[in-house]
């Protein structure tokens, strides 16, 4: 690994290019209904910057010493940036970044495509594939967060999980068996795709839904530090390590 005064180098002229490359605007078209012009505003983006490198220096102090360095990413999108950086450039970790197709999807890989060709580096994109795609057991560190609780994807289980259900701010759709079966099905197929022990990033809501199936595969979360609130959705995300039981 390069020196680290040239890794941090090559971290921080990545996030300031992306800062610049990233067509803001056409991003806020895929998390609001309003105007997507003031959505990431220069607070927010400040935000996601801050909050992504404390998350990256948690996900440091977890990760478990001389494991796979690799890293799985289950949707993943902008807030993500920063620590998947942190992890590949300045970590020199390996990163499989997975997400769903769409706008955003598409903006985060051309963006840092041209950033990588332009400053040389290659740097981790979001692929589309399926979780299928990636080797069990290939990876010390996965992170999934917000994803179970997505309004779109798991709608019964989002307002089941924020208590929302029968509320103004309830979606109203879905139905929460089907919800939570296919939220257990996606969780169970993400932890078989890591080693053991391993490092885990997800929300509190999401690891009441992934406790019994660690427990299932007798695997114990050691205490979690507090946690901290995710840029632009708000959840408490935290990092553990997880070993056997």
């Amino acid at each position: 690994m390069p020196p680290m005064n040239e890794t941090t180098r090559r971290f921080g002229a990545a996030v300031a290019a992306l800062e610049a490359e990233l067509d803001w605007v056409r991003l806020g078209g895929a998390y609001c209904e309003g105007d997507p012009r003031t959505f990431f505003d220069e607070k927010l983006r400040a935000s996601i910057l801050e909050t992504g490198l404390k998350l990256a220096d948690d996900v440091a102090r977890a990760l478990v010493p001389g494991s796979t360095r690799r890293s799985l990413y289950l949707g993943a999108a902008v807030a993500e940036i920063v620590p998947i950086l942190a992890e590949h450039l300045v970590l020199g970790r390996a990163v499989v970044w997975l997400n769903l197709p769409g706008d955003e999807t598409d903006e985060l890989v051309r963006a840092l495509t041209r950033v990588g060709e332009h400053l040389g580096l290659d740097l981790p994109r979001p692929g589309t594939v399926t979780l299928d795609t990636v080797a069990r057991a290939s990876c010390d560190h996965v992170w999934m967060v917000s994803v179970l609780t997505d309004p779109d994807a798991f709608p019964a289980l989002h307002d089941e999980l924020y208590e929302r259900a029968g509320g103004p701010l309830a979606t109203g759709r879905g139905v929460l068996a089907e919800d939570r079966a296919r939220a257990d099905a996606l969780a169970t197929s993400l932890l078989e795709r890591a080693t053991s022990p391993f490092a885990l990033t997800t929300t509190d809501e999401e690891l009441g839904l992934m406790r019994p199936l660690l427990a299932q595969r007798g695997l114990h979360l050691e205490p979690r530090r507090k946690g901290r609130l995710s840029a632009i959705v708000g959840d408490r995300v935290s990092v553990g390590r997880v070993r056997p039981a």
